[in-house]
């Protein structure tokens, strides 16, 4: 029996949306074993940085334990990184029992640690605590499935094709086959100057975010740009870019009266005296500006339209592995 541990690394879980993921899993078959500081709050954080990376430790160390399962994302990952890399330190070379990590958004910066530092095996996919994930759809359960059993070599992957709508295809490009890499675009760009940020050299480089506007997603590729992290990328699929909409400033439509009252006008003016600076655009207007200007200035083909992510459809991707992407737009794992 697979015997899976679930931790808590970035926010405090949902009491009662976790219960009902943990129960799917048993009636699913797992052994669940749940660290006893999951269900805990401190401030924003289920416990403070150190304990969570204590219980995330002292998981990872456990022999018994096939897969280590994120209870949820949210924030807070990435800062239990400085304590895994001191215990990486102190282990000396001894190695552990490779187990498969699981879970996506904020756990971007763990999956990539783990896939890079051990060679666990990573899976992007949902998490107990997620409110819809005893009623996943029977697709996406089931792929969420094969890679779990794959990842434990208990049989090849298999994932239906992704067929991808193209933001930006290079004349010449025909196809490329390269290893999965990426996640929540805030955390891989959060990371950038780190010393565990991730790398898209060789690799084709997936991104999704939530509840950030168009704008702060503009500046966050100019940066993966500017710090090199875009160096040597193949190729970049997009998958749901949630509540991802345009902020539009507004400005004065006419100059301001004379004094007296022309301060006032000025702190607080009318609303009929306000209008927005320039046009609003779609989310899917703004992403296909922002991405297709990553790809001209890379010659690199930027797709769109992988379900995964932060939106109704939950499918999962088995990161670290080869996958092939070609010029019609079909994304599969390359087994």
């Amino acid at each position: 029996m697979i015997k899976i541990g679930i931790v808590a690394t970035s926010s405090v879980i949902p009491k009662v949306e976790f219960e009902m993921g943990v129960e799917h899993l048993r009636r699913a078959g797992f052994q669940v074993e749940i660290h006893p500081i999951a269900l805990n709050e401190y401030y924003f954080y289920p416990a403070g940085d150190e304990e969570r990376a204590r219980a995330l430790i002292e998981f990872s160390m456990r022999p018994d334990l096939d897969v280590i399962w994120c209870g949820r994302g949210g924030y807070g990952a990435t800062h239990l990184l400085p304590f895994l890399n001191h215990w990486k330190r102190s282990l000396k070379g001894r190695r552990l029992k490779k187990k498969t990590m699981i879970g996506f958004s904020d756990i971007t910066a763990l999956l990539e640690w783990y896939r890079v530092n051990f060679k666990w095996e990573t899976i992007h996919a949902p998490m107990p605590s997620l409110r819809t994930f005893s009623v996943l759809k029977r697709s996406e359960w089931d792929n969420l499935m094969n890679l779990l059993k794959a990842s434990l070599k208990k049989e090849k992957p298999k994932q239906e094709p992704f067929g991808l709508e193209p933001i930006f295809v290079p004349k010449d490009f025909k196809a490329v086959t390269a290893p999965l890499v990426g996640g929540n675009l805030a955390v891989w760009n959060a990371l950038l100057g780190t010393p565990d940020q991730g790398s898209a050299r060789g690799k084709i480089l997936f991104l999704e975010e939530i509840q950030e506007n168009l704008g702060r997603i503009n500046r966050m590729m100019h940066h993966l740009e500017q710090a090199g992290g875009l160096n040597g990328c193949k190729g970049i699929v997009l998958g749901d870019f949630t509540e991802c909409n345009d902020s539009v400033p507004a400005g004065l439509k006419m100059a301001p009266p004379e004094a007296p009252g022309r301060a006032a006008y000025l702190h607080t003016p009318p609303k009929e005296a306000m209008g927005f600076l320039r046009s609003s655009y779609t989310t899917i207007e703004g992403l296909d500006f922002i991405f297709r200007s990553v790809g001209e200035r890379h010659r690199i083909p930027v797709f769109s339209g992988l379900p995964v992510g932060h939106g109704s459809s939950h499918h999962s991707l088995y990161l670290g592995k080869r996958h092939t992407l070609d010029r019609k737009g079909n994304f599969f794992i390359n087994p």
